[in-house]
Order: C-alpha cells, then sequence, then structure tokens
C-alpha cells in the first residue's frame, strides 16, 4: 500500500507521540470524572448527614408527645447552599409522620443506630439525596425507643461543584498536554535540522557537482540516507565523464576522415566539368562543412565542461585583447553577409582569471551566432565593460530571441524555430558550459533600442 505523498514525518512523529499521551489523558479525566463525582458525594453527604444530626437534635420527647423547634430561618441554615430545595421527616417508633413534608420518598430497610443510610428518591419529579437516621428517643419508658429522620436534598449544587472539580483537574491536563504538543514539534523541528542541512547542501550545488556529500557532521540515522546519495552522485559522475570521454574520443576520430573528405572534395572540384557534377560537388562541400563545424562544436564543449575545465591551466589575463582578437577572427565572414562588426573595449585593463583558450572559444560562439542570425546590412558590437565585475556584451538587431524561448536555447542541440538558420544547436550550450566553469552569469536581454538580442556575460573581476 502505498503511502500519500504529502506524508509528514514530523507529522506522524508527533502523532505517534501524543497518541499514548492521549490514551493516559483520557483515562486521567475518566479516573478525575469518578473521583470528582465520589468527593462531591461524600462532601455533600456529610452535610446532609449533618443537617439529619440537626434536625433530631432540635426534636424533643415530652409525656409521650413529639415536638420540633424548626422555623423557617432554620431549615433555610440547614440548606448547603441556597441554589437546591431542602425538605425533611420525622417519623415516630411506629413510623408514623410526626412532622415535616408528606412527600418524602419511601423509608429505606434495615435502619441501624448509628449507621446512617443514604438513598436517592424523587419529590414532585425531581431527584433527590435522602439521609436516614434512626435516633434514640430521649428519656423512653422502654429502652431501645427509636425515633426516625430523613432530610433529603435536590443534586444542583452537588453536580456544579463535582463539574467544577473536574475542570480543575483537567483543565492543567489540557494545558500541559498542549504544551507539550508544541515541545514535542519544536523539539521534533530541530531533530530533522540534518536533514534540511542536507538538502540545502543539495541546493546550493550546480547540476556538475558531483563531488560526495560530508557525512562527518550527520546523525547516525541520516548517514544511510547521505551514502545512499553519494553512491548514486558517483554513478551518475560516472556516466558522465563516460559520456564527456566518449563525445571527445568520438569528434577526434571524425576530424580525421572528414579531413580527408574536405581533401578528396577539393581534387574533385578541380576535375568536375560537368554542372551536375560540380552542383552535387558543391553540396557535399556544404554537408562536409556542417559536419566538421559540429565535429568543432562537439569538441568545444568536452572542453567546456566544468569537469574538464577544472584541469585546465588557470591565470590572469585581459579580456579587452581575448575578445577583440576573438572577434578578429570573424571578420571574414562578417564582411561576406555585409554586417558591421565592431569592438569596443574597456576604458583601462579588464582583467579576470581563467582560461584565455576558453574564453576565446566563448567569444567567438558569441559572435559566430549573432553573425548567424543577423540579416545583411545589419550591425553587430562586442564590449567590454569593466565595474565592479567585468562584462562581456554581443548586441545584434536580429529578429530577436522570445523571452520564453530564452532559456531553452541554452539546451544542447535547440534551435528556435522560424529562423532559416541550420546552426547546430551547441553555440549558445558551449557559452554557458565555459561561463559556468570560469564562475560567469549569462543573461540574454532585448537591447535599449528594443531590436534584436543583447547577450552578457559577466566575470569576477580581479583587484
Amino acid at each position: 500500500m502505498k503511502r500519500p505523498a504529502n506524508n509528514s514525518i514530523r507529522g506522524q512523529l508527533l502523532a505517534w507521540l501524543l497518541l499514548p499521551l492521549s490514551v493516559l489523558w483520557l483515562g486521567s479525566t475518566a479516573f478525575a470524572y469518578y473521583t470528582s463525582v465520589a468527593f462531591a458525594n461524600d462532601t455533600y453527604d456529610r452535610e446532609l448527614l449533618n443537617s439529619a444530626d440537626s434536625v433530631a437534635v432540635r426534636t424533643t420527647h415530652k409525656g409521650g408527645q413529639y415536638s420540633i423547634d424548626l422555623p423557617p430561618y432554620v431549615r433555610a441554615i440547614l440548606r448547603h447552599d441556597n441554589t437546591d430545595s431542602f425538605y425533611y421527616q420525622i417519623l415516630s417508633p411506629e413510623r408514623e409522620r410526626i412532622s415535616g413534608d408528606e412527600n418524602m420518598p419511601p423509608l429505606p430497610q434495615h435502619l441501624k443506630l448509628a449507621m446512617p443510610v443514604f438513598s436517592d428518591g424523587v419529590i414532585d419529579g425531581t431527584t433527590v439525596r435522602v439521609a436516614s437516621i434512626l435516633v434514640p428517643v430521649p428519656e423512653a419508658e422502654s429502652q431501645g425507643e427509636t425515633f426516625i429522620v430523613q432530610v433529603a436534598e435536590t443534586l444542583k449544587a452537588r453536580k456544579r461543584f463535582a463539574q467544577e472539580l473536574l475542570v480543575s483537574m483537567v483543565a492543567p491536563e489540557i494545558f500541559f498536554i498542549l504544551l507539550g504538543a508544541i515541545a514535542i514539534w519544536s523539539g521534533i523541528g530541530r531533530g530533522l535540522e540534518p536533514l534540511k542541512d542536507v538538502q540545502e547542501a543539495l541546493l546550493r550545488r550546480s547540476q556538475h557537482d558531483l563531488h560526495p556529500l560530508s557525512t562527518e557532521s550527520a546523525p547516525l540515522e541520516v548517514r544511510p540516507l547521505v551514502h545512499s546519495i553519494n553512491e548514486l552522485l558517483g554513478r551518475l559522475r560516472s556516466d558522465i565523464e563516460a559520456q564527456n570521454r566518449f563525445v571527445a574520443n568520438a569528434a577526434h576520430q571524425l576530424r580525421t576522415p572528414l579531413a580527408g573528405l574536405k581533401t578528396y572534395i577539393g581534387l574533385l572540384q578541380g576535375f568536375a566539368k560537368a554542372p551536375e557534377v560540380e552542383q552535387a560537388v558543391t553540396q557535399l562541400d556544404h554537408g562536409v562543412n556542417r559536419m566538421t563545424h559540429l565535429v568543432n562544436r562537439l569538441l568545444a564543449l568536452a572542453k567546456a565542461e566544468p569537469n574538464a575545465a577544472a584541469i585546465l591551466p588557470k591565470q590572469s589575463f585581459d579580456l579587452n585583447q581575448v575578445a577583440a582578437a576573438s572577434a578578429s577572427d570573424l571578420v571574414n565572414v562578417a564582411i561576406e553577409k555585409d554586417i558591421d562588426l565592431a569592438f569596443e573595449g574597456a576604458d583601462g585593463p579588464a582583467l579576470i582569471e581563467g582560461d584565455p583558450a576558453s574564453v576565446s572559444e566563448l567569444v567567438m560562439n558569441l559572435v559566430d551566432n549573432a553573425l548567424r542570425y543577423t540579416g545583411h546590412g545589419g550591425h553587430v558590437t562586442v564590449r567590454v565593460l569593466s565595474h565592479d565585475g567585468v562584462v562581456l556584451s554581443v548586441e545584434d538587431d536580429g529578429p530577436g530571441i522570445p523571452i520564453e524561448e530564452r532559456e531553452r536555447v541554452f539546451e544542447r542541440f535547440y534551435r528556435v524555430l522560424g529562423t532559416g538558420e541550420q546552426g547546430s544547436g551547441l553555440g549558445l550550450p558551449i557559452v554557458r558550459e565555459i561561463a559556468r566553469s570560469h564562475r560567469a552569469s549569462v543573461v540574454i536581454e532585448t537591447p535599449p533600442s528594443g531590436v534584436g538580442t543583447l547577450l552578457s556575460v559577466t566575470f569576477n573581476r580581479l583587484a
């Protein structure tokens, strides 16, 4: 059975920890309920017995006649409070009513001296608690003669007292359980911090950083997860390295036969006289040129991979010089397309650290891409600016790149549709990889003129 995808470990731990606490609380609440009811009954039963004793004390016997002095204010005193109604009854030794209320509940059986009997009854449709006692007749002519005193009271006050007692016992428990839940929630959050550390360590990495995570600070419970992630990173690193080696080796192997084909095509062009043969040879030459261009791009991409670039020697150099020299290599291409290729250097040295050959490849790819998508009579400008960072920008007045396509153009072999150009789709991916290996950022914008494309690469400036 699959678990829901939105399950929270923190929530599950809290639930499992609160479950026994909830069971204990329910048990404690039940115990508190019965305890409060028993305590309230015991307390009010004692008060009821005291009231019965008070009625018995105010009962006298003279000359075979019983009399009781129980005025209304005394009855008010005998009540526990003003909430409940108070009833009483005095029965003679013959069990005849001497005084009191007529509608008292039936007399309980087996009354004994010094053994009060408590019972529940109903008076006028209301439940009452009744205390019945057997009282010796003072100065009785016959020894052992007794009369009976019964007092009764409604249950409102004792029920309220039991409820208040229950609340006073349960409310602190609820408070402490809630306080404990908050503490547990916070503690679980602190306990899960190592997982957040692993997450942040992975988020801070680029997609090319596949070095293993450190397990030194990881708790014992998290280390198996970190080890599994490291094993996965190791397999990915091995696969990527193997892929890069394959691409580089394949490109190297293809360069030699392509160079041979180019030589034979040149010989054929010298001997081809028939127009059909000459046209076929020309098309073959264009195909070989495109293949050679693709192979060179693949080699450049393999060199631009961060893992490959990391082993290249790094040095400080002036981006002005590298950018100017790289742009000048494409002047002939610009002249063929009647494009105005301009270079604007920074005022003073624009020093950066890296591999000059890789940065030159980056510049040439940017300029070549701009020339490829700029029409005849257009303009391409290469600029170097040095402020807080060193910025290399290439601006053209071509068709531009739609906003929704600006991220996808950095994908390998992706080309913007509708341009009519037969590019390899590797130029800008090479630019990004070289930029990343130099800790530089690449941004595509629309020029201030609103026409064309402005592609900028920002390097860290050396002091």
